[in-house]
């Protein structure tokens, strides 16, 4: 078995996640283990509209912070294993890839906070086998340049397994969001 390239970027989100003195969510690595059977494929629309309710294609664009968040707490009791809350970027091939953030980009936001607007970052969720769900990048990839097709897609697979682009995991948990502002709580969650 070849060692995980998407497992060695995740010990690198952990450890950037503490030094930025960011809570990291307790969990155990099962990189064997496979949550997303095809059994659950055919179960996830309707655990998603559980989760978020109906939304149309373009109530996604934007909003990968607060769906994902949204959505941990209906697939861990779902799945019955912890499901994290993760921050990086896409890496589509090309230079800038998308929604790309570095750790002085962290260390501002830490320091100055968020006001307003919105931010160049992307969430998708990794399950304890490195599987990983993201609700929100086809559909927000095929409203914004027009794309027949993609509107309603999920991407849940192995990280590694993905084909064309690579996630890349930067911080882990949502602690970052509650220090910086970019989501304020009253009793309940909200983005």
């Amino acid at each position: 078995m070849t060692a995980s390239k998407y497992a060695a970027e995740w010990a690198a989100a952990i450890e950037r996640s503490k030094r930025f003195n960011l809570t990291v969510p307790t969990h155990e690595l099962k990189p064997a283990h496979r949550y997303l059977n095809d059994a659950r494929h055919a179960e996830f629309p309707y655990v998603v509209q559980k989760g978020l309710g109906d939304l149309d294609f373009p109530d996604v664009v934007a909003q990968c912070l607060s769906l994902h968040y949204r959505l941990v707490p209906v697939l861990e009791a779902w799945l019955g294993c912890p499901v994290l809350y993760t921050l990086g970027w896409v890496d589509d091939g090309t230079d800038k890839g998308m929604f790309k953030f570095d750790e002085p980009f962290i260390a501002e936001k830490l320091q100055s906070g968020h006001v307003g607007g919105t931010v160049n970052m992307h969430a998708w969720l990794t399950l304890p086998s490195l599987e990983v769900i993201d609700v929100a990048l086809v559909t927000s990839l095929a409203v914004l340049n027009g794309w027949d097709e993609g509107h309603g897609a999920v991407l849940a697979k192995h990280a590694d397994e993905v084909t064309g682009m690579a996630y890349k995991p930067m911080l882990i948990g949502p602690d970052f969001l509650r220090k910086t502002g970019l989501m304020v709580e009253w009793g309940v969650y909200t983005l």
